[in-house]
């Protein structure tokens, strides 16, 4: 039997065999589904009704961005039938929608030049659009072509046996015990659940969180956008793109302070800045040479920054980051993005090391078949600019659905597995562990 038939005809059955300290056991979708931040003006009850199991996988991932993608081509490469859950109708989330193209985080700076921290999937995705002529390098990050970025993630999916459900909206969580069973998703074909051996939350927004009843923070933070021109013969319009004449602005004085979990703000946060991108491009055609300028894009979804987070096995520390902290169940590094805020002063950018995630980051207290991807693993606030880039995205995804996988082939808990393992794994994959 090989490994892909194991998983898939064992994972499942195994839901109950899981260990690593059962909540209590009235934690189901009924007690804890998330309830509205809105203010209500009145309450209707909302009929009980049958809900149909139309699909099943052994790791189902809620969330296509950067952490999404990466966590179900990870998993799928280890043999796990995989479910990559998508709201909208592209992959990426805002590494693409958002022309959110530059990562950051993927180099760190240094006095001798730039150094790569990550590599692994984030790596390969780089290689082939560099291949194709669709990434362009800047001082130390490299900036894609959002469309062939779409393209070749759908393409990675594929070879690697990923099925990809786009236009489904995860909504809530059926629990057993501290084990989620079921996802409900709202659709197109109407409301629905698939049957999920092990999930991971790769939604940006830490969603699966609050429906499982798992701890975490919530911040509010600015939410901003980039967005793209055409036609500008000069770089004051932004950043360069792989493609002449067209510049990525960035409307860093976006929405300041602001719950990105409320309807209200995010649809007035779109609205404002769109109006604001059009303004900018007008503009910029009163200057000689860029007359012909024109809006290319704007962003398909609201450029967030950070919800809610998890409040983990093990949150990093500020400390841990600016001090080259080694962690014994190292996931991956990521470089620095910003100064940071420490000790009673601050690291400027250039000044900062790489620094390593652990394992424990990525793992709840309670849920036991459930990982965490992305902005909202756990971390201090005073990380969010470097935990939330694309490359850390990326190389978090990658460690989540190799672990995920690892979870199921020796029916254990996600904080039960041998991370040396795990680790040996993802050094098998490129996956950059060591200093």
């Amino acid at each position: 039997m090989d490994r892909r038939h194991f998983l898939k005809t064992t994972a499942l059955t195994a839901a109950g065999v899981a260990a690593g300290g059962a909540i209590a056991p009235e934690l189901n979708a009924k007690t804890v589904s998330a309830k509205t931040r809105l203010q209500a003006k009145g309450f209707v009850k909302e009929p009980a009704r049958k809900v149909a199991v139309v699909d099943s996988a052994d790791v189902v991932v809620v969330g296509g961005g950067p952490a999404g993608f990466a966590a179900a081509v990870a998993a799928a490469r280890q043999g796990c039938d995989t479910l990559l859950l998508e709201r909208g109708y592209f992959l990426g989330g805002l590494f693409t929608g958002c022309d959110v193209t530059l990562l950051n985080d993927m180099y760190t700076p240094t006095p001798k030049g730039r150094v790569q921290a990550v590599f692994g999937i984030c790596d390969e995705l780089c290689q082939r659009l560099e291949k194709h002529g669709m990434l362009a390098w800047l001082e130390t990050p490299p900036n894609v072509d959002t469309e062939a970025t779409k393209y070749f993630m759908e393409e990675m999916c594929a070879e690697a046996g990923v099925r990809i459900l786009y236009g489904v909206q995860a909504c809530d969580a059926i629990m057993s015990g501290d084990r989620i069973e079921h996802l409900i998703l709202e659709t197109k074909s109407g409301r629905v659940a698939v049957k999920a051996g092990l999930v991971v939350d790769c939604s940006g927004d830490g969603d699966v969180l609050e429906w499982t009843g798992e701890d975490f923070k919530e911040y509010k933070y600015d939410i901003s956008a980039m967005y793209r021109v055409g036609g500008v013969s000069k770089s004051r319009a932004g950043s360069i793109t792989p493609h002449e004449g067209v510049f990525t602005g960035h409307l860093g004085d976006g929405v300041r302070g602001v719950d990105g979990l409320d309807m209200y703000t995010l649809t007035n946060a779109q609205l404002e800045m769109r109006k604001r991108m059009w303004d900018r491009t007008m503009k910029l055609r009163e200057t000689a040479g860029d007359e012909k300028a024109f809006l290319l894009s704007s962003p398909s979804l609201v450029g967030v920054r950070i919800t809610r987070v998890l409040n983990s096995v093990f949150n990093v520390t500020t400390e841990g980051a600016a001090t080259s902290k080694s962690y014994d169940d190292v996931i991956g590094f990521t470089g620095s993005d910003s100064t940071l805020v420490w000790s009673g002063g601050s690291m400027p950018r250039k000044q900062r090391p790489m620094w390593q995630i652990p394992y424990r980051s990525l793992v709840p207290k309670k849920v036991s078949n459930l990982l965490v991807a992305g902005r909202c693993i756990g971390f201090e606030k005073e990380l969010m600019y470097d935990a939330r880039e694309v490359g850390t995205c990326l190389m978090t995804g990658q460690a989540a659905g190799t672990a995920a996988a690892q979870a199921l082939a020796y029916r254990q808990s996600c904080r039960e597995i041998d991370v040396k393992l795990l680790q040996k794994t993802l050094r098998a994959n490129n996956v950059k562990l060591d200093w």
